[in-house]
């Protein structure tokens, strides 16, 4: 996808009614896009795949049926999948827009969740991973890229199903790669076990432990060694944790089996939420448009092996960020986030 200019897309319909208006991310295997849903009049996020995958009949097969159950998930902390589509550039995926932006913008900032603000965010996301796995699916990409927020800090897991679309496509980066985020993958994933719910919840540990140390525990100076380090210890007890530090070992463990699920993780997460104060808002980093030379790349990219770019932000020629308009179409209509304030401890859809 490097070959292919950010601006070239915009302005283009996908789908007969999908109008890009700004790229707002990009990564190793698509681009996203803030779009204009002309027929709802509704502002969505687009995110369309490398155009290799569309000759890949593979990977097509099980897009199809990812995206159809994706759509299916209906969560207050699963980002909805609205629609998917296939054109000659590639397909693509019609999701809710989220103005917050991603748990990795916050932390890219130098921004370091307290253990209050963690803990919700992790009662939220495994909410939502109980809710996919009762429902069959694994995620298996869970990392802080994939943590989305509405403008009122309300949690969206994103990409359900995509994962494992792409471990069936016959692309590749150039380098070759393997599927799932090295400094997030469970010691199943790097063994090549069957998965369940538990790689998700294991995934989501490292995340929360991230989010409050600012470090990824088992990071080498090699992929392989990043990989391997995790295969036989649980994830440390950081002191910065505090009272999360034994959850966050428990939903670490290397053997699944000895790991906390997210129903046992969520449970333990609410137990310990009468011990910390109430957690203040949460810092979002919010979304700028990108240009073609300076893009806010997924820092943990999906693909094993790759280089990890550099976080880079998009200014305007005095140095300001290039704030695109959140605001929703000029005609009025509603736009698909703000569906309340962030929940306290205690509250939200289970």
């Amino acid at each position: 996808m490097a070959t292919t200019r950010l601006a070239e897309y915009i302005g283009r319909v996908l789908g007969g009614r999908y109008r890009l208006v700004a790229p707002i991310g990009t990564g190793a295997s698509a681009h996203v896009y803030l779009a204009d849903d002309v027929k709802l009049r509704r502002r969505v996020a687009v995110k369309i795949l490398h155009p290799a995958l569309a000759d890949d009949e593979g990977f097509l097969r099980r897009f199809r049926a990812e995206a159809r159950a994706a759509a299916g998930l209906n969560h207050a902390n699963v980002m909805a999948v609205y629609d998917w589509g296939e054109e000659a550039d590639g397909p693509f995926l019609v999701c809710e827009f989220l103005g917050g932006g991603s748990l990795r913008s916050i932390l890219d900032r130098g921004t370091r969740l307290t253990p209050s603000q963690a803990l919700l965010v992790g009662l939220e996301a495994a909410r939502a991973l109980d809710y996919a796995s009762r429902r069959g699916l694994v995620h298996r990409d869970i990392k802080p890229a994939n943590l989305l927020f509405d403008d009122e800090g309300r949690l969206r897991i994103a990409d359900f199903g995509l994962a494992r679309a792409l471990a069936e496509a016959a692309w590749t980066e150039p380098s070759g790669t393997l599927l799932g985020t090295a400094r997030y993958a469970s010691p199943e994933q790097v063994r090549g076990a069957r998965l369940d719910g538990r790689a998700d919840v294991y995934s989501l540990a490292i995340v929360l432990y991230e989010a409050v140390t600012g470090r990824v525990p088992f990071v080498a100076d090699t992929t392989m060694g990043t990989l391997m380090g995790r295969l036989e210890q649980p994830i440390p007890v950081a002191p910065e944790l505090g009272i999360l530090g034994p959850i966050v070992a428990r939903a670490g463990r290397p053997d699944a089996d000895e790991r906390l699920d997210a129903v046992a993780l969520g449970s333990a997460l609410q137990s310990a939420a009468g011990d910390l104060p109430p957690p203040g808002r949460l810092p979002l980093a919010g979304i700028a448009a990108l240009d073609d030379t300076q893009g806010r790349l997924d820092a943990d990219p999906t693909e094993l092996g790759l280089p990890v770019p550099p976080s880079t932000t998009q200014t305007s020629a005095t140095g300001a960020p290039t704030v695109i308009d959140m605001s929703p179409p000029e005609h009025g209509a509603a736009t698909p986030f703000g569906h309340g304030a962030a929940t306290p401890f205690g509250h939200g859809a289970g």
